[in-house]
């Protein structure tokens, strides 16, 4: 009897916390439905919730960092969201947890994001674009603003088109620029990033963190053919050093956009 009762209050405790975060309620398809529907549905004042920083066009292979906020009155209790291929459950390049926010897994969501800390006023989370041929994809986006007694539900759909949608996209043929896993991964003092160039023009590689800013920037308007290898010291362009995290590497060129993500472990 003893260890059913501690059983159940494990179960019971693991369904409070799982309820408190409302993991996988996104609205996307093959998930939960929407939190905001199943548990409250209160509307008591017109909501302030909002989200930043999704294009309305994505640049396959592109980062995108993405906020959600309110503009004024009661703060965002939680939230769910996903990013999905067109209207299918399949799910659309990579989210990466930022300030305030987290990732999660759960059936239906295997990438979902929503609050780090519950009732909030703002938070950023960056997306990976998907690769080349993906096409149209779709942010879902649902949550509680205020509480369950005095609160607004809020729900999202943002749709965003691939730019190179009418360009014939041939599968293998962005091999030719090669972007590197850095070395070592994680790092501490430096790293070592090595990316190969196809054929000569404009490159652009930097490198930033979670808010989107630059620390790192090499540029060459006329670049050759080859391999490069660059070494970042975990230093912004002030010379301040980087805080231990999650940061971001992107190689551009007119034919291609290629990125991945390091990180510091002080």
């Amino acid at each position: 009897m003893n260890r059913f009762i501690v059983l159940f209050l494990i179960l019971f405790s693991v369904s409070l916390h799982a309820r408190n975060h409302y993991t996988g309620y996104s609205g996307a398809p093959g998930s939960n439905g929407t939190c905001t529907n199943s548990c409250h549905g209160q509307y008591s004042f017109p909501p302030t919730a909002e989200i930043t920083g999704f294009p309305i066009q994505y640049v396959p292979g592109e980062i995108y960092f993405i906020r959600v906020g309110c503009r004024g009155g009661s703060a965002i209790n939680q939230f769910n969201a996903s990013i999905r291929i067109g209207l299918t459950e399949e799910n659309a390049g990579e989210i990466i947890a930022g300030p305030n926010t987290e990732t999660y897994i759960a059936p239906g969501e295997t990438n979902g994001v929503h609050w780090a800390n519950a009732n909030s006023d703002s938070g950023v989370f960056a997306w990976i674009a998907p690769n080349p041929g993906v096409g149209e994809v779709r942010l879902y986006w649902a949550g509680l603003q205020g509480s369950r007694v005095y609160g607004t539900d809020v729900q999202f759909v943002r749709v965003s088109e691939d730019v190179t949608a009418e360009v014939e996209y041939v599968p293998g043929s962005p091999v030719e620029f090669l972007l590197e896993q850095n070395y070592p991964n994680p790092f501490n003092d430096g790293t070592n990033v090595e990316f190969t160039i196809a054929k000569t023009g404009p490159v652009e590689f930097i490198i930033t963190n979670i808010l989107g800013q630059v620390l790192y920037s090499w540029i060459d308007d006329y670049a050759h053919p080859g391999t490069v290898t660059i070494h970042w010291d975990g230093f912004d362009m002030n010379r301040r050093v980087q805080p231990s995290g999650v940061y971001f590497y992107r190689l551009k060129t007119p034919e291609i956009t290629l990125t991945n993500k390091m990180m510091i472990l002080r």
